[in-house]
């Protein structure tokens, strides 16, 4: 019977191998499994879905105003405080991928009916590319079930539910 000497040197190439061995599917399937709004154009547009209205408007609110804020800076609009903070490799304010970045909102009511309806109509009517919001758990694992069918990039507010953690 021969013996098998594992060396860290052997056990890193056999890594390399696995991970290249299973990366290798998502090359051709990388188009099939693109998103269903691929923005075309000189403009993307995010979906801001959150509570303008009900129990949880006020954290809605300041949501929606942190966001506006995040698409001046990614634009170069405003003063230009995240310009100034980041190196400018890393934050240019010419968009997203070179495109300028508009948003839409919805107002989820903190209702998960509301919330789904109002993200649906931003994926089919407006187009958008990612969603963000939802200040309750309810709320986001219904968007988060929506934009998993649609294709569409969901990250969630303010929920702690292990449904939109990962568990």
């Amino acid at each position: 019977m021969s013996k098998f000497i594992l060396t860290r040197r052997g056990l890193i190439k056999s890594g390399a191998a696995v991970g290249a061995g299973l990366a290798l599917p998502t090359i051709f399937t990388s188009r099939a499994s693109a998103f269903t709004n691929e923005p075309t154009g000189s403009t993307v547009k995010f979906g801001f879905n959150v509570p303008q209205t009900g129990p949880y408007a006020e954290e809605g609110l300041d949501e929606l105003r942190a966001q506006e804020l995040a698409v001046q800076h990614l634009n170069g609009e405003g003063d230009g405080g995240m310009l100034q903070t980041f190196s400018s490799k890393v934050l240019k304010g010419d968009g997203l991928l070179g495109k300028k970045v508009e948003f839409v909102t919805g107002d989820t009511q903190t209702k998960s009916d509301a919330a789904r309806a109002a993200a649906k109509s931003m994926i089919e009517k407006d187009g958008v590319v990612m969603i963000n919001g939802g200040s309750s758990s309810g709320v986001a694992v219904a968007v988060q079930g929506l934009c998993q069918e649609a294709g569409i990039i969901f990250m969630a507010g303010l929920t702690h539910s292990n449904d939109t953690t990962g568990k």
